[in-house]
C-alpha cells in the first residue's frame, strides 16, 4: 500500500463520497474535492512533464490560494518533496532556503517571480521557475502547463515515513533548518489534535488565519480539513481584521485559527467600529490560537467582544503541528494545556533530570510525529539533528513550568529567540542588520512586550560618532530594517544608550536590558 500523502487525502476523500462537497473556497473560486483532485493530479504532471522525480524538492513561493494547494499536493503526487516558504523572505533569505533543499523547480506567485530572478543564478540545483498569473522571460506559465498536462502519472510509491513536505523552522542565526513530514506523521498529528480534541467531522468549515507556509497555518488551513472532510477558506490576501470580519461573516467557519495577535488586532478593531458590530464569531465552535504566548488578559478581552474563550495551544515545526493543548470547556488561563494524545512530555533541568511539580525546567517531547533530524543534515551544519535520544525524546529550545493538575506554562526559550506574531525572531538578525546603518555604533535587540502583554522586538542602540539620537533617527532604523530582512523582524521600540551592558568577556548580556515581564500563573 502507497505511503503516498496526496492519496489518502484525496482519495480517501473521494471513496468517502465527499467528491461534489466543498474542499477549498477563496473569495471568488469554489472548489470540491473532486476538482482538488484533478487540479493537484494535474499539477503533477506538469511537474514530472518537466523532468521532476521523485524525492527532489519543488519550492512553492505562493500567497494562500487554490494554486499552493494543488501544486503542494501536485508535487508529493508524483513523489516530489513540496517545500512551501513565505512570501515575506527577502531575496538572500530565499536564495539560502532554495540551496538548502536543493530546489528543482519553483512555483511562484507572478508578482513574486522578480524575487526569484534576482537570486536564480545563484542557486546550482534550479531549472524551472512555474509562474502563477503571467510568466516572465525565461519563466514557465505554471497555467498553460497544467492545461496542457493531459496524463496524470499514478501516484508515486512512498513508505508512510517517506518525506512528503519541507517546513522551515525558526534557524536563523544557524542558517536554515528543514523539517521533513511524511504521511505518517500527518495522520497522527490529524488524530491526536483535529479528531481528539477538536472533534472536526465533515459538517465544519475551517478559516485559518495562519499561512499555510507554517506548521500552524499548513496543519489547520489545509491538511487536518482535507483528512477530516471539512471545507476550508483560504484567504489570498493580507489577514487584515476588516477582512476576517467580513470572510467570517459570509462564511460562517465552525473554527477559525489565529495567532494572539491576530486576536488583539480584531479585539481593538472590533471595538472602535461604530454601529452594528459584526457577529462574527456566531458560528464558531473553536476559536484556536497558537503560536506565539496568549496573555490571560488577550483572552479575556477576546471572550468579552466575541463570546468566545481562545483554545490555545503549543506546538513545534519539529512536531508537526500542536503537542499541548487545553481542551474545550477546560482552559486554563496562560496555560497552553496538556500533551495530546499519543504524547509524552517531561521538564528537565540543563543536567537532564526531571524537575518537581512548579519548577522550571526545559520541555522535552516524544511521539509518532517528532522529526528524528532536519532535512538533508550535513557535517557542515551538525546543528540540523535535533537533540533526540536513544530512545526519542526531543529537546526543545523552551521553558515550562507544570502544575499539580498536568498544566504546562510557557515561561520562555532558553535561548535568544522570541516569537512575534507566530513567527520566530533572532536578536542576533536584527543587530547584524541594524549595524549595517550608518548610525549604529553597537546594538542589542532583546523581547518586549506591547500594551496587550505580547512579545516584540526591542533595540538598544548606541550611535555612531556624528549622530544624533532622534525619533527620525529612530524612524529611518526601523525603515532601514524593514528594507533588509523580512518586514516582521523590525523593532517596534529603539532606546538610545550611552552603553550596553556587558559582561567580563565582553559579550551584551542581554538579560539586563529586557523589560520586567509578568510571570506566568498556574
Amino acid at each position: 500500500m502507497t505511503g503516498n500523502l496526496a492519496t489518502s487525502l484525496l482519495d480517501g476523500a473521494l471513496q468517502r463520497g465527499l467528491g461534489a462537497r466543498v474542499a477549498l473556497r477563496e473569495p471568488k473560486r469554489v472548489w470540491s474535492f473532486a476538482t482538488l483532485a484533478e487540479e493537484s493530479g494535474r499539477a503533477g504532471a506538469a511537474l514530472a512533464s518537466l523532468g521532476v522525480k521523485k524525492g527532489e524538492a519543488v519550492a512553492l513561493l505562493l500567497h494562500d490560494s487554490m494554486e499552493l494547494a494543488a501544486a503542494l499536493l501536485g508535487a508529493i503526487h508524483v513523489g516530489a518533496i513540496a517545500v512551501p516558504v513565505s512570501i515575506l523572505l527577502r531575496p538572500v533569505e530565499l536564495r539560502d532556503l532554495l540551496v538548502d533543499c536543493g530546489a528543482v523547480a519553483i512555483v511562484a506567485s507572478a508578482d513574486l517571480t522578480a524575487t526569484v530572478d534576482l537570486i536564480r543564478s545563484e542557486v546550482p540545483t534550479l531549472r524551472d521557475v512555474l509562474a502563477v498569473g503571467g510568466a516572465r522571460a525565461g519563466q514557465r506559465d505554471y497555467h498553460a502547463l497544467v492545461r496542457a498536462a493531459e496524463h496524470v502519472p499514478r501516484p508515486a510509491e512512498v513508505g508512510d515515513d517517506a518525506p512528503a513536505f519541507v517546513l522551515y523552522s525558526a534557524g536563523a542565526g544557524h542558517g536554515p533548518r528543514g523539517v521533513a513530514h511524511g504521511r505518517a506523521a500527518v495522520e497522527s498529528a490529524c488524530d491526536s489534535y483535529a479528531r481528539d480534541v477538536l472533534e472536526m467531522t465533515e459538517d465544519d468549515r475551517v478559516f485559518s488565519a495562519a499561512k499555510l507556509t507554517s506548521a500552524y497555518g499548513l496543519g489547520l488551513g489545509l491538511l487536518f480539513p482535507l483528512a477530516r472532510g471539512a471545507a476550508s477558506y483560504l484567504l489570498p490576501a493580507r489577514p487584515r481584521p476588516r477582512t476576517l470580519f467580513d470572510v467570517m461573516a459570509a462564511f460562517r467557519p465552525t473554527v477559525f485559527a489565529a495567532t494572539p495577535s491576530l486576536y488583539a488586532q480584531m479585539v481593538q478593531d472590533h471595538g472602535a467600529l461604530s454601529g452594528t458590530k459584526p457577529r462574527c464569531f456566531q458560528t464558531v465552535r473553536h476559536a484556536i490560537s497558537g503560536a506565539e504566548g496568549l496573555p490571560a488578559r488577550l483572552g479575556e478581552r477576546v471572550q468579552e467582544a466575541f463570546g468566545v474563550t481562545p483554545l490555545h495551544g503549543f506546538g513545534v515545526t519539529e512536531a508537526l503541528h500542536f503537542v499541548l493543548s487545553n481542551r474545550p470547556g477546560a482552559t486554563r488561563a496562560s496555560s497552553v494545556g496538556t500533551p495530546l494524545n499519543g504524547v509524552e512530555a517531561r521538564l528537565v533541568d540543563d543536567q537532564g533530570q526531571t524537575v518537581a511539580t512548579e519548577e522550571m525546567g526545559m520541555l522535552e517531547i516524544r511521539g509518532p510525529t517528532v522529526a528524528r533530524r532536519y532535512y538533508r543534515p550535513s557535517e557542515a551544519h551538525p546543528e540540523r539533528t535535533p537533540t533526540v535520544s536513544d530512545d526519542g525524546w526531543l529537546r526543545l529550545g523552551d521553558r515550562f513550568l507544570v502544575d499539580g493538575d498536568g498544566h504546562y506554562f510557557h515561561c520562555g526559550r532558553s535561548d535568544e529567540l522570541f516569537n512575534v506574531g507566530g513567527r520566530w525572531i533572532a536578536p542576533s538578525e536584527v543587530e547584524k542588520t541594524l549595524l549595517g546603518h550608518p548610525a549604529v555604533w553597537e546594538c542589542a535587540v532583546v523581547e518586549g512586550e506591547d500594551a496587550h502583554g505580547l512579545p516584540q522586538p526591542h533595540a538598544y542602540v548606541v550611535t555612531n560618532v556624528g549622530h544624533t539620537p532622534s525619533k527620525i533617527l529612530s524612524i529611518a532604523l526601523i525603515e532601514y530594517v524593514k528594507a533588509e530582512i523580512a518586514p516582521y523582524k523590525y523593532p517596534r521600540a529603539i532606546d538610545f544608550v550611552d552603553m550596553l551592558p556587558k559582561g567580563e568577556s565582553g559579550q551584551v548580556q542581554r538579560w539586563r536590558l529586557r523589560p520586567a515581564r509578568r510571570a506566568p500563573t498556574p
